[in-house]
């Protein structure tokens, strides 16, 4: 067991009632108490899962409840792009890994992502990327499904990769058609 994944963590998920669902398990199994950024409440219960059901597109909550509840030890942080400053707030009170998940465009040829990455190095953090790929199979590609991104998020914890891609993004022309 890597130090990434030893029992009692203090683990801020940022998505954990979605795709990442299977990932907030798998701390919890390993003994982390888990604080859950989500709109919704998760469908499950736990003493040492804490939900904080609030919109991160709100970066005065945001940075209310991080503040109130942090610092971190980690964090598995799932934020759409659309909210370009939410990754950064949430890097400000997590003290160990930042595993951020990203989506197939981060893997993009054509949009190196060295600026994030120099930007989070700026503020101390202990960056790591988890890609979100797709699956090729017999009848084309295919998106990952919420079972494989938790099971793969799992995994870049575990390896404490500073880059993990689960699926492929190879080749970049195959990837299927948003839907």
């Amino acid at each position: 067991m890597t130090p990434s994944v030893s029992s009692g963590m203090k683990t801020l998920v940022v998505g954990g009632t979605g795709m990442l669902s299977g990932t907030v398990q798998r701390l919890l199994d390993a003994g982390d108490e888990v604080y859950s950024i989500s709109r919704h409440a998760p469908d499950v219960t736990h003493p040492r899962l804490h939900p904080l059901l609030l919109d991160y597109r709100d970066p005065d909550t945001l940075k209310a409840a991080l503040a109130a509840s942090g610092p971190f030890d980690r964090a598995v942080v799932w934020i759409h792009s659309v909210v370009p400053e939410a990754p950064f707030a949430v890097a400000e009170v997590v003290i160990g890994p930042y595993f951020h998940v990203l989506g197939s465009a981060a893997a993009d040829p054509s949009r190196p992502g060295l600026a994030r990455q120099e930007r989070f190095h700026a503020l101390g953090t202990d960056y790591r990327e988890v890609i979100l790929g797709f699956q090729l199979t017999p009848h084309g590609a295919r998106w990952l499904t919420n079972a494989e991104i938790g099971a793969g998020t799992w995994q870049a914890i575990e390896q404490d990769a500073r880059r993990f891609i689960i699926g492929t993004v190879e080749p970049w022309s195959a990837r299927p058609a948003w839907s």
